[in-house]
C-alpha cells in the first residue's frame, strides 16, 4: 500500500506490506525523490512497525477513575467517553459561555487542523489554542503574509538548486527532519558540483554544526542577538549601495509617505476627505506633487508616476494645512544606520569583518536563499521583529520569488484553471462572530496574532485567491497567556481543554505553572499514541491513530503550492481513531450534525480533489500533485481584471513598511532589544548565572517530545538527555565529559549528561529540550520523569518578556549555572542496560491498565 509517513514534515512515500491486515515491512517508494527510510522508520520498516504495534500503546478510551495524578484509569468503549466528554463540555458551556474551550497542540503531526477549527467555530469558541507554533514558523508565516502576501518561510524551497549562496541560520539543517532527509540530500548534492560551481555557504549558529565543515563563512553568534547581526547586514547593504533600487521603487511601498506629525502612513483621506482610506501617497518627483496610490487596481491614478525611493516633501492636506513627509525607506534606513558592523559586532560577539563580508557575500553573489529555523522565532520580544528584518534582506536584494531565491508560493496548484479544495475552506472562520472573536486568549495584547491582525491580512488574500485566509496556526493565543486564564480566570473561566498531538508538560515555558494550569481545570481530554505527562493528568485518555492507519491530504497548513497524499496502510488497530473522527462525532453530539457531511476523511479527501477532476484512488497512486512553480508572479497580469499582479497585501505591493502593523499600532521599522535575561540586561542576576543558555537544537532521530519510549529502536540510539558545553567552561566548573550536571536558572534545576567539546563557544551551553521518561512511573510525584531532565522548567514565560506582536517566549539566550550532581545514585543507575537493547518491546514501573 501507498501510505505517507508522519513521523515528521518531510511525508516520505512509504510502500506498506501488510499479511492479514498487520504490517510486516515497509520499503521507500524511490518513485518520490524526497522521499527515505530515516532512524525512525528503520530499514525495512521495523521501527515504524514496533511504534504502532508497541504494548504501552493507548489502544482503548481510558476514563481517569482516581484523584489527578493518581495514574487510576477505567477502561470504558470509546462512544461511552464521546458521549460524556460531550455532555461535560454542554454543562461548562452553559455555565461559562463557549470560549471556556481551549485546544493545545503540538508540532505538526496532523492533516485534521482545519477540523479543529471547524468544530471550535461552529461551537461559538473565539478560536483559543495553545500551540509551540507561536515559537515555531507560524507567526514568521503571518509576518510574511503582511509583507509578501504568503509565506516563504520554508526549509528550502522549491528552487534551491539555482541558488548562488546559501544562508542556514538558527537551524540545525542536517538533523531537522533526519540526516537521510530530501533537505539533507539537497545539500549535498550542491557540494557534489564541480568547487567552481558550488554555491557560497554560509552558517549562522551558536553550534558549529554539520554544515559548518562546507561553509566559506561561519559566524557564531551570542544567543538570542539574531536580530542584531540582521540589522547589521541590512546596514552594510544599504550604505555600501549594494540594494536592488529599482525593485524597491517599483514593487515595494518604500516609496510611500509617512506623516512625521504623526508618524503614520499618508492616505488619500488625508488629501481628500472623501478619499479612499486604502489609498497611500508616493512622491511623484517628475511632477513634483504627490501622487496617489490606488490599491485595488495596483496602480498610481496617474500614469506616467516617478515615484521618489527617498526624500522629505512637504505636503497640503485636506484642510490646507501643511505637513512634512518622509519616505518609508528613509525611516527604514534612518533606524537601520543604528546598527554599524562595530556596534553589532559588540552585541553578536561576531567579527566586524565577518559581518560586512557575509552580508556582501549574500547580497552581492546571488540569487540567495536563506532557510528557515526557529531559533529566530525563540527571542522573546525580538522576534517578530527578526522575521520582518529577514524580510527586509530578501527585499533590498530583490531574492523574493526569483529562481534560486526565496520562493513565494500561492494556493495550489492550479489544475484545469482552479485548485483542489485548501483547509481555509473547510474551517468555516466565518461562524465566528465579532463578539465572540473579541474574546480571543490574549488576542487584545498579541494582536497581530489575533483577530484584528487576522482580519486585516484575510481581505487581500480573499481579493488575490478568492478564498480566506487560513487559520489553522495563523490564529494563536501565546501558551503563557492560556495558562493563566486557567489558572486566574482572567479574562474569563477556562475550565476545559482539549489536548492532540501536543504534550505541553515539556514543549512549553514554565512547566512548574503549565502542571498547575492543567490540574486546575473540570474537563481536560488527550487524544494521545502513549501515556505522557500531559496525559497522566486527563479525564479521559482517548486512543490516536498513527500515519499508519489513516489517509492524509496534506498543503503542510496550506502554506504549500502541492498536495501530498496516501492511502491508510492498514485499518486502524483497537479502538484507535482519526483526530477527524473525533471532532466529527464530538461535533455531532454538539448540534453540527449539518456541518460534517463526509462520514470518513477518504470522503473529505474526494471533496476536496472532486473540483479538479482527480479522484481518491487517483491521488493515493500518485501520492503527490506538484506545484506550478513561476517566479517574478508579482509581474503577472491577472486574467480576471487584466491588472498587474503585484502582492497580496494591504496595498498590492511588498509592503517593507508593513501597514498591518501600523494599523494594529505597532512600530513597522524593526529595532533590536538586548534579551530580558543576559550578561548586560540584568548584570547582577548573571553574576549568580554565568552561563549563556540555549535549549533546543535537533538531533535524530527524537522530535521534540516524541521517539522517548524504549522499545521502538529509537529510544535507544540516544538513551539519556546531553548538554553541549565548551572545554574551559566544563574545566573551570569541574564537570568531566559524560558527567550527569545540575542546570539551573532562577526558575529550577534539571540534570542532563555533559557532552564536552569545542564546537560551542565557551561560556554557553545548548541544553537538549523536551526529555520525559516514559519508564518511570506516571503518577505523582514521577508524572513520567518530567521533572527530571526537561529544561522547560527553567524557561521563563512571564507576560512581560513575550513579544509585544506575535506573543513568543524566549527559548534562547537565558542565564544559568552548571554543576556536577555530586549524590551516588544517577539516573542511568536505577535502570537496567538491558531497557536500550534493540528489540526489546516493554519497560518496568509503569502503573494502570495493560493495553490489549
Amino acid at each position: 500500500m501507498k501510505s505517507r509517513c508522519f513521523f515528521c514534515h518531510s511525508h516520505c512515500s512509504m510502500l506498506v506490506g501488510s499479511k492479514d491486515g498487520v504490517i510486516v515491512k515497509m520499503k521507500q517508494n524511490t518513485a518520490d525523490f524526497s522521499s527515505s527510510m530515516c532512524e525512525r522508520i528503520g530499514d525495512n520498516g521495523e521501527r515504524a512497525i514496533k511504534f504502532h504495534y508497541h504494548p504501552k500503546r493507548i489502544n482503548h478510551a481510558l476514563k481517569r477513575a482516581g484523584e489527578r495524578g493518581e495514574d487510576k484509569w477505567e477502561q470504558i468503549p470509546y462512544e461511552q467517553a464521546l458521549d460524556e466528554i460531550a455532555a461535560k463540555l454542554s454543562e461548562l458551556k452553559e455555565k461559562y459561555g463557549p470560549e471556556t474551550l481551549t485546544a493545545i497542540e503540538g508540532t505538526y503531526r496532523s492533516d485534521h487542523l482545519w477540523a479543529r477549527s471547524r468544530f471550535t467555530n461552529l461551537w461559538g469558541n473565539p478560536g483559543n489554542i495553545a500551540d509551540p507554533g507561536t515559537i515555531c514558523w507560524c507567526a514568521l508565516y503571518a509576518i510574511n503574509m503582511a509583507m509578501c502576501g504568503f509565506t516563504t518561510e520554508t526549509a528550502f524551497n522549491h528552487t534551491i538548486g539555482s541558488a548562488k549562496t546559501i544562508v542556514i541560520w538558527g537551524t540545525r539543517l542536517t538533523e531537522r527532519y533526519s540526516p537521510k532527509s530530501w533537505v539533507t540530500k539537497i545539500l549535498r548534492d550542491a557540494y557534489e558540483h564541480p568547487y567552481e560551481e558550488r554555491p557560497n555557504l554560509i552558517v549562522i549558529d551558536p553550534v558549529m554544526i554539520d554544515p559548518v565543515r562546507h561553509a566559506d563563512m561561519y559566524l557564531q553568534i551570542r544567543p538570542g542577538t539574531d536580530l542584531a547581526l540582521m540589522l547589521g547586514w541590512c546596514n552594510v547593504i544599504l550604505n555600501e549601495g549594494v540594494y536592488d533600487r529599482d525593485f524597491l521603487t517599483n514593487w515595494s511601498n518604500g516609496p510611500f509617505l509617512i506623516r512625521m506629525d504623526q508618524g503614520i502612513l499618508l492616505r488619500e483621506t488625508d488629501l481628500d476627505a472623501k478619499g479612499n482610506p486604502d489609498n497611500f501617497v508616493g512622491w511623484d518627483e517628475a511632477a513634483g506633487k504627490p501622487a496617489v496610490w490606488l490599491s485595488a487596481e495596483n496602480r498610481y491614478r496617474d500614469d506616467g508616476v516617478k515615484n521618489s525611493l527617498e526624500g522629505e516633501f512637504e505636503v497640503t492636506l485636506a484642510d490646507g494645512s501643511k505637513v512634512t513627509c518622509r519616505t518609508a525607506f528613509d525611516l527604514i534606513k534612518k533606524k537601520i544606520d543604528e546598527y554599524p558592523p562595530d556596534y553589532v559586532s559588540d552585541i553578536t560577539g561576531i567579527p566586524v569583518d565577518k559581518i560586512r563580508k557575509s552580508a556582501l557575500m549574500y547580497a552581492t553573489q546571488g540569487p540567495s536563499t536563506i532557510g528557515w529555523g526557529v531559533a529566530v522565532d525563540q527571542q522573546g520580544w525580538n522576534a517578530t521583529y527578526a522575521g520582518m528584518a529577514k524580510m527586509l534582506l530578501r527585499s533590498f536584494t530583490n531574492n523574493l520569488d526569483i529562481n534560486g531565491g526565496d520562493y513565494i508560493p500561492e494556493p495550489g496548484p492550479v489544475i484545469n484553471g482552479v485548485f483542489p479544495v485548501r483547509d481555509c475552506e473547510l474551517e468555516l472562520a466565518e461562524a465566528v462572530s465579532p463578539e465572540a472573536r473579541k474574546k480571543l486568549i490574549g488576542g487584545d495584547v498579541h494582536r497581530f496574532m489575533g483577530w484584528e491582525g487576522f482580519e486585516l491580512l484575510d481581505k487581500p488574500y480573499r481579493e488575490m485567491w478568492g478564498i480566506p485566509r487560513p487559520q489553522v496556526h495563523q490564529l494563536l493565543s501565546s501558551a503563557p497567556m492560556v495558562w493563566r486564564a486557567m489558572l486566574n480566570s482572567d479574562p474569563y473561566p477556562v475550565k476545559a481543554a482539549i489536548c492532540w498531538s501536543g504534550n505541553p508538560m515539556v514543549w512549553s515555558p514554565n512547566s512548574k505553572l503549565v502542571n498547575k494550569a492543567l490540574r486546575s481545570l473540570e474537563l481536560f481530554v488527550v487524544l494521545e499514541y502513549f501515556k505522557t505527562p500531559t496525559a497522566a493528568l486527563a479525564d479521559y485518555i482517548l486512543p490516536a491513530a498513527d500515519w499508519m492507519e489513516r489517509p492524509l491530504c496534506s498543503t503542510v497548513e496550506d502554506s504549500a503550492d502541492i498536495y501530498l497524499g496516501g492511502d491508510r496502510a492498514v485499518p486502524p488497530h483497537a479502538d484507535r481513531r482519526m483526530d477527524y473522527d473525533f471532532f466529527r462525532a464530538l461535533g455531532m453530539r454538539l448540534g453540527q450534525e449539518n456541518d460534517w457531511p463526509w462520514e470518513t476523511y477518504e470522503e473529505v479527501i474526494a471533496h476536496r480533489l472532486e473540483r479538479v477532476g482527480i479522484s481518491y484512488e487517483e491521488f493515493c497512486e500518485t501520492g503527490f500533485l506538484p506545484p506550478n512553480v513561476q517566479e517574478k508572479k508579482h509581474e503577472m497580469i491577472r486574467e480576471k481584471d487584466g491588472q498587474v499582479r503585484g502582492f497580496a497585501t494591504a496595498s498590492r505591493r511588498l509592503e517593507i513598511y508593513p501597514s498591518a502593523f501600523e494599523t494594529l499600532g505597532y512600530d513597522p521599522i524593526p529595532y533590536y532589544r538586548e534579551p530580558a535575561e543576559s550578561p548586560f540586561s540584568t548584570p547582577e542576576l548573571a553574576k549568580e548565572y554565568p552561563i549563556i543558555l540555549t535549549t533546543g537544537g535537533r538531533w535524530s532521530p527524537m522530535f521534540h517530545s516524541e521517539h522517548r519510549v524504549p522499545g521502538t529502536g529509537t529510544r535507544e540510539m540516544f538513551p539519556w538527555p546531553i548538554f553541549q558545553i565548551h572545554l574551559e567552561t566544563a574545566r573551570e566548573n569541574g564537570i568531566a565529559d559524560g558527567d550527569w550536571c545540575w542546570i539551573e536558572s532562577p526558575r529550577g534545576r534539571v540534570k542532563q549528561r555533559a557532552r564536552i567539546g569545542f564546537d560551542i563557544a565557551p561560556g554557553v551551553i545548548i541544553a537538549q529540550p523536551s526529555w520525559w521518561f516514559p519508564e518511570q512511573p506516571a503518577e505523582d510525584p514521577w508524572q513520567c520523569g518530567c521533572w527530571d531532565s526537561n529544561i522547560n522548567v527553567l524557561t521563563n514565560d512571564d507576560p512581560a518578556t513575550l513579544d509585544e506582536m506575535c506573543g513568543n517566549w524566549t527559548n534562547r539566550g537565558l542565564l544559568c549555572k552548571v554543576y556536577r550532581c555530586e549524590e551516588i545514585e544517577r539516573i542511568s543507575d536505577r535502570v537496567s542496560h538491558t531497557l536500550f537493547v534493540d528489540g526489546k518491546s516493554g519497560y518496568p514501573g509503569v502503573s494502570g491498565i495493560t493495553n490489549r
